[in-house]
């Protein structure tokens, strides 16, 4: 009778550890769908555009510069045809360098503002997993689950919490 009660025991545990479970969440799918999401989302589409009417200024510039100086590279002496060459590939240069610059400020602000919206999911996903008990919630996204079987997927309910608390 003992043994009977024990196993019985041990089956309601494993049962219950179980039941606890595994839930996945798709941090990216519940960022493009939350509200401060869109808001970062709009966010960078302004920095984008600011960055690309910068760009195609310099662009312009240099075909400008490219178009009036074979317009009067025949009449220039050697000296002022040099001086304008050497012009036109220092703004080449500096063009470069922006385009490469505006990258990176990109990359780096879409970087910094995912991370903080990441942080913030992270403990409403802390707050589901306690409340309905889970064992583990996975993030998929990052490629951090290459199985996920049955396992209930919480995004939308980040999502609607995430709103509900912002």
């Amino acid at each position: 009778m003992f043994i009977r009660t024990l196993v019985l025991a041990a089956l309601v545990s494993v049962q219950t550890a179980i039941a606890g479970g595994i839930a996945v969440v798709d941090f990216n799918k519940a960022g493009s769908l939350v509200k401060e999401g869109n808001r970062i989302q709009s966010e960078l589409r302004v920095l984008q555009t600011e960055r690309e009417t910068r760009i195609k200024e310099m662009e312009t510039q240099i075909m400008s510069m490219r178009a009036d100086y074979e317009k009067q590279a025949m009449i220039l002496s050697e000296d002022t045809r040099k001086q304008k060459e050497a012009e036109i590939m220092q703004a080449t240069q500096q063009y470069q360098q922006a385009v490469v610059t505006a990258q990176q400020e990109m990359a780096s602000a879409y970087e910094s503002k995912a991370s903080k919206l990441f942080e913030k999911m992270k403990v409403v996903c802390e707050q589901i997993g306690k409340e309905k008990g889970y064992d583990l919630i996975l993030e998929t996204s990052q490629g951090g689950v290459v199985y996920s079987g049955s396992a209930e997927d919480i995004t939308s309910e980040l999502v609607t919490r995430f709103d509900a608390g912002s």
